[in-house]
């Protein structure tokens, strides 16, 4: 089961009452629901009596062969945005757009291991308008019949990923198996939650596909890009908390205390913010001040300083002046 939408997926019905739509065949000039969508997959639909004041919009799932389709939720209707009692008649049932996808701030529906996000892939020559027109190779994956988008995933749970297929079964994907990496270069790829059929069915094969799932530290930009051969594809982005090269701030970085007196400290697997503490405090400047170790600032002469382990100066005193009285016995003895 995937999600899929296409283009003029059109057929008749002459269902009655609030349940399951029973699909009559294809309108003239359009494709089947079959054809189009497939069985057992889900996708936005509308319904519009022919002669009666009757319409829905909503997200249906088809059935194994594709020749029904259960109304799952209704987003818009004639009755309230409830499910509507279609009278008797025929009506038209079609694939759409709602509005709420337009409307609503970048919406994405869930999609899960067992019904993914499904992106058909397929491979032509770059037409003028591609973002590395010029480079690499003279061919271009149209995902869903565009050619090489930047695309926006969604997904920051890490129990509740959000996983994406792009479905490689299409013949002209044949020798392009499509793989994300950190770089348009493909100088590193990346591969956690990322899945592929490989070879078995290769790309180009029925049932070929790769799947990412996206989480919370999905590296906030990928690239989407043929093993092998060079630029085919373009960016993805995420919202995520893994940054995915050089962060530069355009101001000033605030940490959550942002009182004085704080550093961070690397402890092997991260930075973390805490106190500096010890014989010396910093301020907000940046000027380090150095505790005062109990000695008076004075200059001494034949001094009697006292020096703790770790180098401190903890004592000082001046001495008498001269050579001292065992020094003047030792070398009368001496002499």
């Amino acid at each position: 089961m995937a999600f899929i939408l296409n283009d003029r997926v059109k057929e008749t019905t002459t269902t009655t009452g609030t349940g399951a739509i029973t699909l009559a065949g294809a309108v003239g000039g359009f494709e089947t629901f079959s054809a189009g969508i497939g069985g057992s997959n889900t996708t936005y639909y509308a319904i519009k009596h022919q002669t009666a004041n009757e319409f829905e919009v909503g997200f249906g799932t088809l059935n194994g062969g594709a020749s029904t389709l259960t109304r799952t939720y209704i987003i818009n209707s004639s009755n309230s945005d409830a499910a509507v009692d279609f009278s008797a008649g025929t009506k038209d049932i079609f694939c759409t757009m709602p509005a709420a996808k337009v409307g609503l701030p970048f919406p994405e529906e869930f999609g899960s291991s067992s019904a993914p996000k499904l992106i058909t892939v397929k491979v032509a020559t770059k037409s003028g308008n591609h973002p590395y027109q010029g480079q690499g190779s003279s061919a271009a994956y149209y995902l869903d019949g565009l050619e090489a988008p930047a695309l926006r995933l969604a997904g920051v749970d890490t129990t509740d990923k959000y996983y994406y297929r792009f479905d490689q079964s299409d013949s002209t994907n044949s020798g392009h198996p499509l793989r994300f990496y950190l770089d348009a270069e493909k100088n590193t790829e990346y591969t956690t939650g990322v899945t592929n059929t490989g070879s078995s069915p290769a790309p180009g094969s029925s049932g070929a596909y790769t799947q990412i799932a996206v989480d919370a530290n999905t590296p906030n930009i990928l690239y989407y890009q043929c093993s092998s051969h060079g630029y085919m594809g373009n960016h993805v982005t995420t919202i995520s908390n893994h940054i995915n090269g050089d962060l530069t701030i355009g101001s000033k970085l605030k940490l959550p205390t942002n009182t004085a007196n704080k550093i961070l400290v690397a402890d092997g697997t991260s930075f973390e913010e805490v106190d500096l503490s010890g014989d010396a405090t910093i301020a907000s400047g940046g000027a380090l001040t150095l505790a005062n170790s109990g000695v008076s600032a004075a200059s001494y002469t034949s001094a009697n300083i006292t020096v703790d382990a770790k180098g401190r100066v903890t004592a000082a005193s001046s001495g008498s002046a001269g050579a001292s009285t065992g020094f003047v016995i030792a070398m009368s003895i001496a002499l």
